[in-house]
């Protein structure tokens, strides 16, 4: 022991009298400081990164819900509220590849989620919402064939439906395209608003190829869709603020 600390007192004696010998231990402790101060920021930036992730998620249903601001609303100053609600949610299951397809979201009626409601995402359509329980949703995805989205095309608001008919996860099918019209590939479709479902202008996709078509009323083409639903993490329900009143005066017609 006493070696050991005669040794040491040594040490210290010789690093203080000689100054490279001073300089070079003084640089070996600042490299090993700087490694393990640099992991410590590289750690909790990591797990720092799923709470920034849902600010961004939440920021991004605000300006959503500030984008879809009917003229009404942007006239009348005393008025702050938009059409819709929007409420972001995470995909905790999905599949693509099936007939009828689903997605699991971990929202539920806890937050407000209900049936029938309108699901996206950033780059345009999702679903709609079928079941909820307290804590979860599950989702109609639009790879599914009871999913018919009423359509429009964005250059001459000429409408159109459009539904999922193939095993492809990125191709749909757009209907009742009037003969008149000659869609050409990359021409956009969006939401019409008519179904109270999704609001006016959210992006469906683009067409890749018309098709051959056996009816002679109508045209069909292959659309390209703007959900990558292979990729999803992320979706937002929407919130029809004014859903009841709708379905009020519907009933009564």
């Amino acid at each position: 022991m006493m070696f050991l600390i005669l040794e040491a007192l040594c040490i210290i004696l010789l690093v203080n009298n000689l100054p490279y010998q001073k300089r070079k231990l003084a640089s070996a402790g600042n490299a090993i400081a700087g490694k393990f101060f640099k992991t410590k920021f590289n750690f909790t930036n990591y797990f720092s990164l799923k709470e920034e992730n849902q600010l961004l998620i939440e920021h991004n249903a605000l300006l959503m819900g500030m984008l879809n601001n009917n003229i009404d609303t942007i006239i009348d100053s005393d008025s702050c509220y938009s059409n819709y609600r929007y409420v972001p949610a995470n995909v905790i299951n999905n599949s693509i590849y099936n007939v009828n397809n689903y997605l699991l979201i971990d929202k539920g009626s806890k937050d407000g989620i209900k049936k029938d409601m309108g699901v996206i995402c950033e780059n345009g359509i999702v679903g709609k919402v079928a079941n909820v329980s307290k804590n979860y949703s599950s989702v109609i995805s639009l790879l599914h064939p009871y999913s018919v989205i009423s359509a429009r095309f964005a250059d001459n608001q000429h409408l159109a439906n459009v539904c999922w008919e193939n095993k492809d996860y990125r191709y749909g099918t757009v209907k009742d395209i009037p003969l008149h019209l000659n869609p050409q590939k990359g021409d956009t479709l969006v939401t019409s608003g008519f179904s109270n479902v999704y609001p006016a202008d959210i992006m469906i996709g683009t067409i890749e190829e018309m098709l051959d078509n056996q009816s002679k009323d109508f045209n069909t083409a292959k659309i390209k869709f703007s959900t990558n639903f292979s990729t999803l993490r992320h979706v937002y329900v929407i919130d029809n603020l004014y859903q009841t009143e709708i379905d009020s005066l519907i009933s009564n017609k």
